[in-house]
C-alpha cells in the first residue's frame, strides 16, 4: 500500500498552469516534528520538505486558493521520478501526488484584493471550460460556492461563502 498523509505549511505558492492532460499545481509543504532528546534533554526539531503535485479539479483549488503559509492537511501516493538534466546528470525527485486536498488555515495575506482576483480568473476559467464542454462534472452550486468564498475573502467575513449549509469548494474534500 504507497498512503502518504501529511499536515502542514506550503513553503511557497503554488505553481502551475493548463497541460495537455488537465491543470496541474504543485508546491511544497513543511511538516514539522519535535521531541526531547533523551541523553541532553533538550528540545528538538526537525523540519521535512515535501514536494506535493496535484491534478485537475484539485490543481485549480490550489492555484486559486492556497499560498504560501496556508496550513494544509494532503494524502496522496508518493511517486519518485527520474530524468536528466541540461548538463546530462540523472536526477531523482520524490513527490506526493495528491488524491485528497483540505485546505487548514489560510495564510496572512496582505492583498486580498489580489488574493479575490487569482480565485476569479479560477472561476473564469472553469467556466469557460464548462460553456464548452470541456468540464461536466462541475455543479452549479460548486461554482457558488467558490464564488461566495471569495466574496467572504474580500469582506472578512467567516461566514466562508456557505450555501445551503454546504461548505465551500476550496475547503470540501475533493
Amino acid at each position: 500500500m504507497n498512503r502518504i498523509q501529511l499536515i502542514g505549511r506550503l513553503g511557497r505558492d503554488p505553481e502551475g498552469a493548463q497541460g495537455g492532460k488537465g491543470a496541474y499545481a504543485s508546491f511544497s509543504v513543511a511538516t514539522h516534528e519535535h521531541w526531547t532528546d533523551r541523553a541532553t534533554g533538550e528540545r528538538r526539531e526537525h523540519t521535512e520538505w515535501h514536494d506535493v503535485v496535484c491534478y485537475d479539479r484539485l490543481a485549480e483549488i490550489a492555484l486559486a486558493h492556497l499560498a504560501k503559509g496556508s496550513e494544509v492537511y494532503v494524502e496522496g501516493r508518493q511517486r519518485s521520478t527520474q530524468w536528466t538534466d541540461k548538463e546530462g546528470r540523472e536526477q531523482r525527485n520524490v513527490e506526493v501526488r495528491v488524491d485528497e486536498l483540505k485546505m487548514l488555515r489560510r495564510a496572512p495575506r496582505a492583498e486580498p484584493a489580489a488574493a479575490v482576483a487569482k480565485g476569479l480568473a479560477s472561476v473564469e476559467t472553469l467556466l469557460r471550460d464548462m460553456a464548452g464542454g470541456k468540464r461536466k462534472e462541475v455543479e452549479l452550486l460548486d461554482v457558488a460556492s467558490m464564488v461566495g468564498a471569495l466574496r467572504a475573502s474580500l469582506a472578512g467575513d467567516d461566514a466562508k461563502g456557505r450555501i445551503d449549509g454546504r461548505e465551500p469548494a476550496q475547503a470540501a474534500v475533493c
